[in-house]
């Protein structure tokens, strides 16, 4: 599954106009027929193989809408959300206070896991979190600690700006007080983690659940973490203990009549249930 970090879709221009959240053309009609103008969307890495397919759809039925999405992970893209930059951030991980008390509002748009990934030559099938969280602070260095053959044990890692970093430390490291190792190897986006997973013997990464079958392409393979297995089920249960959700955000509430608004509600909508399953993620119910 080939994944686009940015897309730039356009269709005819429509009338000029300027919207206070980053738009750069004048307001659109509250009929989403007429919608028009030029946006910047961008953000989470995760959420661009849903956002650019529905970006391309919905230019398709607003052919007076041009679309921007520039995958730069979840926290820049918030801050440009803020600044006024984008007009709609995806992300990847839950906002934080500071960034509700700025006034970004989010909704969630799906839910996904993240799964833990290794290379080929990996015997190890399950992690604990507890072991999970000991790799990740550098107190495991070897898989023969954690019941593998004698290997040294190669660190993926996502960058701090990630929201799938933001929530792995979350979820992994910080229950346990812990701080991510200065010795892995640094991923820009989830691509990278499994390119780099599956060339590196030894190596360990974590990726969204829609990434996966890159890794297993190439001979990689998913762990299941406490016995159990990320999958559609277990990620919509909550069973599976990496699960989370995404997002879409707005500085403010979407307005009625917005192309940030309408398309939020088209990736809500039955269509855009089926673009977030066919990019390997879970629609909501």
């Amino acid at each position: 599954m080939k994944k686009t970090i940015a897309v730039v879709l356009a269709l005819a221009a429509g009338t000029a106009l300027v919207f206070a959240s980053g738009k750069k053309d004048a307001p659109a009609t509250s009929s989403a027929s007429s919608l028009s103008g030029t946006y910047s969307f961008g953000g989470s890495t995760t959420v661009a193989p849903i956002a650019n397919v529905a970006i391309e759809q919905f230019v398709k039925d607003n052919p007076a809408v041009k679309v921007a999405y520039e995958g730069v992970g979840s926290g820049t893209g918030l801050k440009q959300l803020g600044e006024g930059t984008f007009s709609l951030a995806g992300s990847s991980r839950d906002l934080k206070q500071s960034e509700l008390d700025a006034g970004l509002v989010p909704v969630v748009i799906a839910r996904d896991s993240i799964v833990v990934v290794v290379n080929k030559d990996i015997s190890v099938a399950n992690l604990s979190m507890a072991q999970l969280a000991d790799i990740y602070a550098g107190n495991v260095t070897n898989w023969s600690q954690v019941g593998g053959k004698n290997e040294p044990l190669v660190v993926v890692n996502r960058d701090e700006t990630s929201g799938t970093y933001g929530t792995f430390k979350e979820l992994v490291l910080d229950p346990k007080k812990m701080a991510f190792t200065k010795n892995a190897i640094v991923a820009k986006e989830n691509g990278e983690v499994a390119a780099k997973v599956a060339t590196t013997p030894g190596a360990i990464g974590y990726v969204g659940l829609g990434f996966v079958e890159e890794i297993t392409k190439a001979g990689g393979k998913g762990l299941s973490i406490e016995g159990t297995i990320p999958s559609v089920e277990t990620t919509l249960s909550g069973a599976y203990p990496l699960s989370r959700n995404l997002y879409m955000a707005t500085k403010g509430p979407a307005k009625d009549g917005s192309v940030e608004k309408a398309f939020i509600d088209y990736i809500l909508s039955a269509r855009g249930k089926i673009i977030v399953k066919e990019a390997g993620f879970v629609p909501l119910k």
